[in-house]
């Protein structure tokens, strides 16, 4: 009898404890900011009122920008030149991203003035006071635009470059296995694994050269029973090797390897202390021990460890995949005549014949879905407090502006006029948000392809222009929709009455 008790939810106060403290310090750190500054003002100062401000940045903000902008590039630097493979992982090359964005919000003040007038310049020429009011508004306001282009550079910024790193990185993954793997159809079992009878018959195929490969995990360890490391590698013949597998040798030779070879990449090297010529024993997922010897040490894994084993050593473990090529060259195609007996070979296996193209398109397909998923998790939290950020902002900022709205009312502006007004400043400085964010991204990419191409001859760079666009689109309709509703509630009194008021 089974018990039907409900397993009760492990509950951890310590994170909420920890949100709880980080929320409480940040909230009274930037009050005590605020009072440090206003304590700082001159009495007779407050008695002066000035509608252009005079200075966008404070020194703190100069500290924090140009630090995290340092950081960026220093980060990155290192990176590219000690571990480059980092570049290739989100998860770990996410600092350097995440600073170029957090640098171009904090000195947006400064970045604003330019960018502005290279997008309203064209309003220069414009007969209307509409066109000339927004760009004043926007130029002479440098901090009430910052506050809005701020959490919109955030969103937009990290969206754009955190995908960018993760769609480039697995771009040279599979740029990477383009260059290791020379095999130009690759057939995939449709169960665990391809069975004996299927890989007989692919391998009396004539002017056919197969390469059975089988993705394994195993533990290497000494004679006397110690452990070393575990590592996931993929047996193969031992013929395959220089030929069809040909990842970068750094030490040792690919070149007739002995029968128990095991091939490990420079970061199972330097980890475990191994070297060329040294014999280690390796546990098989089977349970069976066997001697190996280090043949080669090859360049480090992009998604994981790089190492292979010699497939005389598995014994009857089905292959996770069979490589295909002509025996006539190694990496060259199968004739039609070839791809029919093959296709027949494979008859009722459940296994299927795909190009090496095709192929690694399905698995950065693949890759893709992992990072599309993650993505809306992870960068849609972050995005839907930007968005509270920018829609608090502008209504505190409209709030703020009934006097200003008043007096446009006096001077002969109707309640339309001045709401359009409104609308379109909120529009340029989405406008800005995204050039500001391209920035960021544009500096994401270059620092990240200066790494990868460290490892990949020709590093692709991805740019997810469409996800990039989605998030600047919702930007903007949640800021023109709140902008429009905040100034038609702000212009709601008569103009008269309101100009009296003093904000």
């Amino acid at each position: 009898m089974t018990d039907a008790r409900p397993t009760p939810l492990p509950v951890n106060p310590l994170p909420l404890l920890v949100s709880f403290v980080i929320g409480v310090a940040a909230a009274l750190a930037g009050s005590a900011a605020t009072l440090v500054r206003v304590s700082l003002v001159r009495p007779i100062e407050v008695l002066r009122e000035s509608a252009v401000e005079r200075r966008g940045m404070t020194p703190v903000r100069w500290l924090l920008g140009t630090g995290m902008l340092i950081g960026a590039v220093v980060a990155g630097t290192v990176i590219g030149r000690t571990e480059p493979h980092l570049a290739a992982s989100a998860r770990k090359y996410e600092a350097v991203p995440v600073l170029y964005v957090g640098a171009v919000a904090l000195l947006a003040p400064i970045l604003l003035r330019p960018v502005v007038r290279l997008l309203v310049g064209p309003l220069r020429g414009s007969a209307k006071a509409g066109p000339l009011l927004v760009r004043e508004n926007v130029l002479t306001s440098r901090r009430r635009t910052a506050a809005i282009v701020a959490p919109i550079v955030v969103a937009v910024g990290l969206v754009a470059t955190l995908l960018t790193v993760q769609k480039s990185g697995d771009a040279v993954v599979l740029a990477r296995q383009r260059q290791e793997i020379h095999a130009a159809n690759v057939v995939v079992p449709g169960g665990p694994g391809v069975d004996s009878g299927t890989l007989a018959r692919l391998a009396a195929v004539p002017g056919v050269r197969i390469t059975p490969v089988t993705s394994m995990n195993i533990r290497i360890g000494t004679a006397e029973g110690e452990q070393i490391d575990s590592l996931s590698t993929n047996a193969v013949p031992a013929a395959a090797l220089g030929a069809t597998v040909t990842p970068p040798v750094l030490s040792g030779s690919l070149t007739s390897p002995p029968e128990d070879f095991l091939v490990i990449d420079e970061h199972a090297a330097e980890s475990d202390g191994l070297s060329v010529g040294d014999r280690v024993v390796t546990l098989l997922p089977t349970g069976a021990r066997v001697p190996t010897v280090i043949a080669a040490v090859v360049a480090r894994g992009l998604s994981g460890d790089d190492t292979y084993l010699s497939a005389s050593l598995t014994g009857a473990m089905a292959p996770s995949r069979v490589y295909l090529d002509s025996s006539a060259g190694t990496g060259l195609p199968l004739d039609e005549r070839q791809t029919a007996v093959v296709e027949r070979a494979l008859a009722g296996s459940g296994a299927r014949l795909m190009t090496y193209d095709a192929y690694l398109e399905a698995q950065r397909a693949h890759a893709a879905e992992q990072t599309d998923n993650a993505a809306v998790v992870v960068l849609g939290i972050a995005l839907a407090y930007a968005l509270i950020a920018v829609a608090n902002t502008l209504i505190m900022a409209m709030a703020g502006r009934r006097r200003e709205f008043a007096l446009l009312g006096l001077a002969g502006a109707v309640r339309g006029q001045i709401v359009g007004v409104a609308v379109a400043e909120s529009a340029v400085a989405v406008a800005v948000a995204a050039v500001l964010a391209a920035v960021a991204t544009g500096l994401t990419a270059v620092t990240q392809h200066a790494s990868l191409s460290r490892l990949v001859t020709g590093a692709p760079t991805v740019i997810p222009w469409t996800p990039t666009v989605a998030t600047v689109a919702l930007c903007a309709l949640v800021t023109v929709v709140t902008a429009s509703r905040a100034a038609r509630r702000a212009t709601r009194r008569r103009a008269v009455e309101a100009a009296g008021v003093r904000e």
